[in-house]
C-alpha cells in the first residue's frame, strides 16, 4: 500500500517538475528570438501581360545588417498571378557590400516554386556580378503530361553605392 502512495507522489513530482521545465524553455526560447526579422517592403510593382494575368513584383530589404556598416541585404520577388490567384513565384536574396565610393554584390539566391500543380518551376539559376544579384527560373504550364505555355522569368536586386536597393 506504502509503495502505491510513493509511486502516485512520485509521478506528481515528475509532472510538476515537467510543467516548470516546459515554462522555462518557452522563456529561453522567446528571449532567444529576434525582435524584428521581417523584411521592410520598400516598393511593389506590377506588370499587366497581354491575357491580363500579371507579375507581381516586390523589393524587400533586410532589418539587419549582415556585418555591420557598410552592407545591406535584401530581397526582389516576382509572382505570376491569373485571375488574381498567386501561381508561381521566383525570389532573388542578395547581399552587397558598399564603401560611398562603389559597391559589389556578395551573394545571390534563388528561390522559386509554385502554388498549383498545373504549374512547375524548371531551371531555376542564381548569379551575381558587380552590384546585381538575378535569379532566373522557367515557369511551366502542364495539363497533365502536355506543356501548355512557358514563360522564363528573370529578377535582378541591384544596390547604390551608398546602399539603396533597387
Amino acid at each position: 500500500m506504502r509503495r502505491g502512495i510513493v509511486i502516485k507522489k512520485i509521478k506528481k513530482l515528475v509532472g510538476i517538475l515537467s510543467v516548470i521545465m516546459m515554462l522555462c524553455l518557452q522563456v529561453v526560447v522567446v528571449s532567444a528570438a529576434p525582435t524584428d526579422t521581417q523584411e521592410n517592403i520598400i516598393s511593389v510593382e506590377r506588370e499587366y501581360l497581354e491575357n491580363v494575368d500579371y507579375i507581381e513584383t516586390v523589393l524587400a530589404e533586410s532589418p539587419i545588417a549582415l556585418y555591420g556598416n557598410g552592407t545591406k541585404s535584401g530581397s526582389k520577388t516576382s509572382t505570376y498571378y491569373s485571375n488574381r490567384t498567386a501561381l508561381w513565384y521566383v525570389k532573388v536574396t542578395g547581399s552587397f557590400a558598399y564603401t560611398g565610393n562603389s559597391v559589389r554584390c556578395t551573394s545571390a539566391y534563388v528561390d522559386a516554386d509554385s502554388y498549383t500543380s498545373f504549374w512547375k518551376n524548371t531551371d531555376c539559376s542564381s548569379s551575381r556580378s558587380g552590384n546585381i544579384a538575378t535569379a532566373r527560373v522557367t515557369g511551366t504550364h502542364f495539363y497533365g503530361n502536355t506543356i501548355l505555355e512557358t514563360i522564363d522569368k528573370s529578377v535582378s536586386l541591384s544596390c547604390s553605392v551608398d546602399g539603396s536597393l533597387y
